[in-house]
């Protein structure tokens, strides 16, 4: 039950990994498994059995949310993107109470909160004026001699993009948006398909020529950001996870500064869209409230 229960939530993580303004970090948080991961990748020799039982499940359904669900994601988002990014935004809000929890499990009763705070808004702008930054144009999936320099910013883009999602309040594939990347790694996720269906090699050898940097970066900047946040964990625990909540309630409103929640629609936006998202957000909340009672 417990690997079943890992692969769920590796779903979850995944599909949240997918859409631009949400944090997978935040959701990882909310699923009970951040600490887990974090001591995970930085200590996986120490029991490698352990680690394995816990990664395996955790990034098979990582893996399959990306994959499988992106289709799903992407769909909602274009025919239905307000209620898309409201239960998501209900997932993060749910999440408030047990990250204010964490911060306040650990601090010095004779300090005033006050000082603490300046953490959380200080980590609040820094998500806000993330979210304002004018993307960069996107590109788009080679098939054949994929180019070097290519390969290199998906390298790149891997070390930043996953240390992004493994930090709770940035959206890793918002940064992804910023680089450039996410519309050509769309592209090559889609290709995944068009091999299945073809079985033309050279679709798959572009993929492998594109997929390699990537998810070497994407490990370098696991390994990196997961050391990083152990120690502060460690040694500034209280601050550490005040910041974090600063991040969260950024995020919170990053998602909906971001224009792909009004994607689907041209012109105003129906009364019922906003009914529809309160309803989204709410039904969001709600999980995240019951999972972090777990």
């Amino acid at each position: 039950m417990d690997m079943i229960k890992l692969f769920l939530k590796g779903i979850i993580v995944g599909v949240a990994n997918v859409i631009p303004g949400v944090s997978g970090g935040t959701i990882a948080v909310v699923l009970h498994i951040f600490d887990r991961m974090i001591d995970a990748i930085n200590h996986f020799t120490r029991d490698i059995k352990k680690h394995i039982l816990f990664l395996a499940p955790l990034g098979a359904g990582a893996l399959v949310g990306v994959l499988a669900f992106s289709v799903l994601i992407d769909y909602t988002l274009t025919n239905f993107s307000l209620p898309t990014c409201g239960f998501f935004a209900g997932l993060v809000a749910g999440s408030i109470p047990l990250i204010y929890g964490l911060a306040k499990s650990k601090q010095s009763k004779d300090k005033s909160g006050a000082k603490y705070f300046i953490y959380t808004a200080l980590a609040f702008a820094l998500v806000i004026f993330l979210s304002t930054l004018k993307t960069a144009e996107g590109g788009t999936a080679v098939v054949g001699d994929v180019p070097a320099a290519l390969m290199f910013k998906a390298f790149i883009g891997g070390v930043i993009a996953c240390a992004a999602m493994i930090v709770p309040g940035i959206s890793g594939s918002f940064m992804l948006v910023l680089l450039g990347l996410y519309n050509v790694i769309i592209g090559y996720v889609a290709l995944v398909k068009d091999f299945l269906l073809t079985f033309d090699f050279t679709i798959l050898v572009s993929i492998i020529k594109f997929c390699a940097p990537l998810g070497v970066g994407m490990i370098i900047g696991a390994i990196l950001i997961s050391r990083a946040i152990e120690f502060l964990m460690n040694k500034y625990h209280t601050e550490t996870y005040y910041i974090i909540l600063g991040l969260i309630l950024g995020s919170l409103i990053g998602i909906f500064l971001d224009p792909i929640a009004y994607g689907s629609y041209s012109g105003t936006i129906p009364f019922t869209a906003f009914i529809a998202t309160a309803v989204t957000a709410v039904l969001g909340f709600i999980v995240a409230i019951f999972i972090g009672k777990e």
